[in-house]
């Protein structure tokens, strides 16, 4: 049986699939307002830094009573996100954003199509980034898979060279052992992280 859910992070459930509720929920006049007040800010915009609304935000803006607010919102999450679900979200959208770091060079960009998903491990060339990274020659050390409102954004992080399954393997070793922080993975250049993991006898 799942622990009762908190009505402040249905909101911000909600917020992050926000373009996605008038779908769901087309038709569903009791619920109508609720969303529109969701809808209204851009509160996932990072430049305009807009704070989550409260219930207190909610109860004001919709003009629901507290009880039925709480019982609306508390079906409207159970019918998309427990055993008693009957809508099905969709992230029809795709963006690709990639991130290169090299030393104290930085770069990153986004791309709406790529016929292909690149792999771990594959290696890459970007000869358009030359102004901002002196060094063409990439492999993918990482991807992710973000969420939000009707977009799926895959995250490809690049790294200068080309991959090494050994050093891979050692450099989560060292983060399994607590050697190595992930601020540091982040951080640090790859030479400066194999001097840290070579440097201990458990690696040799």
């Amino acid at each position: 049986m799942n622990a009762q859910v908190s009505i402040k992070e249905i909101i911000k459930d909600f917020i992050y699939i926000g373009s996605q509720l008038k779908e769901l929920f087309k038709g569903r006049e009791e619920f109508k307002s609720i969303i529109d007040f969701l809808l209204a800010k851009e509160y996932l915009d990072d430049e305009l830094d807009i704070p989550f609304p409260k219930f207190k935000d909610l109860e004001l803006g919709t003009g629901i009573k507290t009880h039925m607010l709480r019982k609306h919102l508390t079906k409207m999450h159970s019918e998309i996100f427990t055993y008693e679900r009957k809508l099905n979200l969709s992230f029809k959208k795709v963006i690709y954003h990639f991130y290169i770091t090299y030393f104290n060079h930085s770069c990153q960009f986004s791309v709406d199509h790529l016929t292909h998903l690149p792999r771990v491990g594959d290696t890459i060339s970007l000869p358009f980034v030359s102004a901002l990274i002196p060094i063409n020659y990439f492999y993918v050390e990482n991807i992710m898979h973000e969420l939000e409102n009707n977009t799926q954004v895959i995250v490809i992080t690049l790294k200068v060279g080309q991959y090494n399954e050994y050093f891979k393997f050692m450099k989560d070793k060292a983060l399994e052992l607590g050697d190595l922080s992930f601020s540091e993975i982040y951080d640090l250049s790859e030479n400066e992280i194999k001097k840290i993991i070579y440097a201990r006898t458990p690696y040799r």
